[in-house]
């Protein structure tokens, strides 16, 4: 097993099992808790795709997400019951790009780390259970049309993209949904849920030569389709789809976000890199201590929700900066005035190299949520970033490229505005 040595100076150690299946272990001795999770580089945005020698398949959009529903089914029994026998807590999600199945326990890791192996691998699908889990699956979608978060994020999404996937819910359509056979669930488990693309990550107070070999010896053997997988997506045009959308819910508070569409043009390394320059340019606007922040807050603009983010992937990048306000006019315009202020401020060494301390401390803090290190070196495994460079480039970002953020990435001609106003 590979060891890199972390940050904080524990080490990651990684393995691969002959069959292609990733192996990232943890070690936290000490800690009672150990969480683990198994994913798949596969997600909400993979609709069309093509095996080696084999034609297109297209299947309906929120099919990654009914597949991650099905794996819980088994034909006796319960999954979550199984693991509630092992004092372990089972639950699983979809996102964009991969689709995740986790545990958390402080007792009989072993056993259930085992569980979580076999159910991953036994999908049981009939024509029967598919059709029950439709009806489940549409109040799940009526569900998160009801939460304002989700939909005003949503609606900035479809803002933003015109015909790249990322513009549609997670979970697809109810009419998306009532397309789904058995048929297509195989075809889209056989495809990718083939060991070599997928990835299991553990941490807690384990041994990492016994959780591999335990992992080794567990796992079955797989008799499915094994090789590379051609994934196709529209061609997104340059421009946005709308620059403003308005919807009306019963809420207590307007919700306001302003997103920006750029080019996906990273990939690897420097998707490492732009997320940790776009990190340090969003805080100079939404931190607690800059003066921007206190400014808004004090105008009453801006609640202590207010945030901001920067999603990349080699199909899609997108920055979004928002928050709850009673005000979204006025917000829209004293963000446009600082956005075009910060074109022209150059960052002092000072501001630059204490901004850099707190993204530093902020990733070392990180490291002490299993959830989120675990998770995190996943992602990082199938988008090919190198965690352990994060420090090396955190250094080497200039004054010059979060400035260049503001002049070059944040494009008005490319931007939109989702807002959610109380209803009455």
């Amino acid at each position: 097993m590979e060891q890199i040595k972390l940050p904080t100076g524990e080490k990651l150690w990684q393995s691969q099992l002959p069959n292609g299946l990733s192996v990232f272990v943890l070690p936290k001795p000490g800690f009672r808790r150990t969480y683990a999770v198994i994913s798949t580089h596969y997600g909400s945005i993979d609709s069309q795709f093509r095996r080696e020698g084999e034609q297109v398949l297209s299947v309906p959009p929120g099919i990654a997400h009914f597949l991650e529903h099905k794996l819980f089914e088994e034909e006796e029994g319960s999954v979550f019951d199984r693991f509630a026998d092992l004092g372990a807590s089972v639950n699983a999600f979809t996102s964009s790009t991969q689709t995740s199945y986790l545990f958390s326990t402080t007792e009989n890791w072993q056993e259930a780390l085992i569980q979580l192996i076999e159910f991953v691998n036994k999908p049981y699908l009939t024509d029967e259970n598919v059709e029950k889990e439709k009806g489940i699956i549409e109040q799940e979608l009526r569900m998160y049309a009801d939460h304002p978060q989700r939909r005003v994020y949503s609606a900035l999404l479809e803002g933003l993209y015109q015909r790249n996937p990322i513009r549609l819910d997670i979970g697809g359509t109810v009419e998306s949904v009532r397309e789904i056979t058995k048929e297509q669930l195989y075809d889209c488990y056989y495809t990718f849920y083939q060991p070599g693309n997928m990835a299991l990550a553990i941490a807690g107070d384990v041994e990492p030569k016994e959780a591999h070999s335990l992992i080794a010896e567990h796992y079955p053997e797989w008799s499915h389709y094994s090789g590379p997988v051609e994934r196709f997506f529209p061609t997104e045009p340059k421009e946005v789809a709308k620059d403003w959308s308005e919807e009306e819910m019963a809420i207590s508070r307007p919700q306001y976000l302003l997103g920006f569409k750029h080019d996906p043009i990273w990939r690897g390394e420097e998707i490492l890199r732009q997320q940790l320059i776009m990190a340090i340019a969003w805080r100079l606007i939404t931190a607690r201590s800059s003066q921007h922040f206190n400014e808004l807050y004090d105008k009453e603009l801006v609640s202590d929700s207010f945030g901001a983010s920067f999603s990349c992937h080699p199909q899609f990048a997108y920055s979004v900066i928002g928050t709850d306000t009673d005000d979204p006019e006025r917000l829209h315009d004293e963000l446009t005035r600082i956005i075009h202020e910060l074109r022209r401020e150059k960052l002092c060494p000072t501001e630059l190299d204490r901004l850099k301390r707190s993204l530093y401390g902020g990733h070392l803090a990180s490291y002490d949520s299993f959830e989120y290190a675990a998770n995190r070196v996943i992602s990082n495994h199938f988008n090919q970033i190198p965690s352990a460079r994060f420090l090396p480039l955190l250094s080497s970002i200039t004054a010059e490229q979060v400035t260049a953020v503001f002049t070059d990435l944040l494009d008005w001609n490319r931007s939109s505005v989702s807002i959610l106003r109380v209803k009455g």
